[in-house]
């Protein structure tokens, strides 16, 4: 048997919990909590101190009821690493537990990382955004910038312009989650390095289209959660600003996707933002950073009093979404695990434009010729049916 390491068991935890948060959309203290509870305890407490203090339970029922509870909520990404948990933890019988709670036939067989419980059929995304920072391309001037502007502190605050399905969405979930990703959600060598002590920060992102984060209690519910921050009773912008101010303690990143959307709410109003001005601008220490995208430049962004935002003067950068790179374009069409032909990918790179929805597009029309065998079929003819809708992507004076 292994012996016991408290650090390589604290480590596989760890990736087990963010592996839970990651597919659930969770934060990790919430999977911590929801965890503890499911083992019979008061919340997530005995976890975080196994975890950061680099500890193993004292009594074997603990370990066999966390691997359990983690493997019920899927945060095992394969049975090895299951496997190396309870071997970390010194379990007596780590192999026949793992077989009980993960059977395979035989266990160092394991299916490839990310298979489990996440199925990816198909290359490429079209339509929703791209999630997972291994679908993600391009945009490397653009990602150094803003990364730049995040060492901090302070850390400084960016505003991304472009047009609809120009993918602002996508690239903010891509700074949202490179830094934490697991190996099963990147391509090979793909490079996550991009800021130092990467751990230390938290993310959140809101997606204004969600009626919900268009009211100041439902938005403050959300950032508290992410910033594992206690949710005050009562929850006003005052208690909301005070709590922020006085128990961020870590680098922060607030994600607003189509912020124009709040400015109309009426809930959000004047004062609101003059709040999170105050936030980003004095009261963290600049802890606190914004990336907001709109499609809008901010001289046409206004209040629903037609007003403008306070809110706006804190963004000293602006980054302007156009079309990826040619080579970043041709990384993109050359991941198809079916090899295109090398006039198909022209032919994509240049109706295209090199705009990565369009890209999407027009690849998954070729990998779906390929792989269904439709040799009867003009799959160009159907992939320009698909991308008509999006010709103002192509106008250059739109």
């Amino acid at each position: 048997m292994p012996p016991a390491s408290p650090e390589r068991f604290s480590n596989l935890l760890a990736d087990a919990i963010q592996w839970i948060a990651f597919r659930q959309r969770k934060n990790r203290q919430a999977v911590q909590d929801e965890l503890g509870y499911a083992m019979g305890r008061s919340g997530g407490t005995a976890i975080a101190y196994w975890i950061y203090r680099k500890r193993i339970p004292a009594h074997l029922d603990d370990i066999e009821n966390l691997a359990q509870v983690i493997a019920q909520r899927g945060g095992w990404e394969n049975p090895s690493n299951l496997l190396a948990f309870l071997e970390a933890s010194g379990h007596p019988n780590a192999r026949q537990l793992a077989n009980r709670l993960l059977p395979l036939d035989d266990p160092d067989a394991t299916p490839a990382a990310g298979e489990r419980g996440q199925p990816h059929p198909f290359p490429f995304v079209v339509g929703p955004p791209t999630l997972l920072p291994r679908q993600f391309f391009g945009r490397q001037m653009e990602l150094k910038h803003i990364f730049n502007v995040l060492r901090g502190p302070p850390l400084q605050n960016v505003a991304i312009v472009g047009k609809q399905r120009s993918g602002k969405t996508s690239l903010l979930h891509y700074i949202k989650n490179i830094s934490s990703a697991l190996p099963a959600q990147l391509r090979p060598g793909q490079f996550q390095g991009w800021l130092p002590e990467s751990a230390r920060y938290l993310w959140v992102f809101i997606d204004f289209q969600d009626p919900r984060m268009c009211t100041q209690i439902g938005f403050f519910r959300h950032v508290l959660s992410q910033l594992q921050i206690p949710f005050p009773n009562p929850c006003t912008l005052n208690t909301f600003i005070e709590a922020v101010s006085q128990q961020l303690s870590s680098p922060a990143v607030i994600l607003m996707d189509e912020l124009p959307v709040a400015l109309q709410a009426q809930e959000l109003n004047e004062t609101f933002w003059w709040g999170l001005r105050s936030l980003g601008a004095n009261l963290t220490e600049g802890r606190l950073g914004f990336i907001v995208t709109s499609q809008l430049l901010r001289e046409h962004m206004v209040l629903a009093n037609n007003s403008p935002s306070p809110f706006l003067n804190i963004f000293g950068h602006l980054i302007e979404l156009g079309p990826l790179t040619r080579q970043e374009a041709y990384e993109l069409v050359n991941s198809s695990p079916i090899p295109f032909d090398s006039a198909d990918i022209e032919w994509i790179l240049e109706t295209s434009q090199c705009w990565p929805a369009l890209l999407q597009i027009l690849s998954m029309a070729c990998w779906t010729h390929l792989e269904e065998e439709r040799h009867n079929e003009d799959w160009k003819t159907v992939a320009l049916r698909s991308i008509a809708r999006y010709q103002y992507l192509l106008n250059h004076d739109a």
